[in-house]
């Protein structure tokens, strides 16, 4: 179910998660409430590896973002498949390793990129490539997406569409002018 939480930062692990159908995201809750995704996640992806490998809790927490249905292999089990089919752990060590690179980039976006640019970022990561896409995520989440609050994002989203850079309109968001990547990093407002 939507909002539905899968798990707790410090719940003891359950087992591999696989979405198969809808979307999860992975946040961290600070000591106010405040909320930073670190991944959002879809179907035929794989949440919370980590803790079948070193035993330790969860790192963060875990929550549906659509209604979802996921399938959980126990950890015996998950590791009579690593004994069985080798080419699994391989697998798992690609996911883990394009979960560290993005974390290492979100690191680098939150301390070197202004709120404006990450919210572009991001926006064009939504797109592929379009010209329009349908916003999926509220203010809200998209605040916690790129490391900021509400306030900030609505306040930036109406200064884009005030510059005549995008047009925000019943959930649609429309370039108004070609996007070009801007260098990375960039310094903080």
């Amino acid at each position: 179910m939507r909002g539905e939480a899968i798990f707790h930062e410090g719940d003891p692990p359950k087992g591999l998660l696989v979405v198969r159908e809808g979307a999860v995201k992975i946040y961290k809750t600070g000591d106010g409430g405040r909320e930073q995704i670190l991944e959002i996640e879809g179907p035929g992806r794989a949440v919370a590896e980590l803790p079948l490998f070193d035993g330790r809790p969860y790192p963060a927490s875990c929550a549906a973002v659509h209604d979802s249905v996921l399938l959980v292999v126990r950890p015996r089990d998950f590791k009579e498949l690593l004994e069985k089919h080798p080419e699994l752990g391989h697998a798992v060590i690609a996911s883990l390793a394009m979960r560290l690179r993005r974390m290492v980039m979100l690191v680098q976006e939150l301390s070197l990129r202004d709120v404006r640019q990450r919210l572009l970022d991001l926006f064009d990561e939504l797109a592929q490539g379009r010209e329009s896409f349908e916003l999926p995520f509220s203010h809200q989440d998209l605040a916690a997406r790129i490391g900021t609050v509400r306030e900030i994002v609505s306040r930036t989203l109406a200064r884009l569409v005030q510059e005549g850079i995008l047009r925000y309109e019943s959930g649609t968001v429309t370039f108004l002018e070609p996007r070009k990547k801007s260098p990375r990093p960039r310094s903080v407002e």
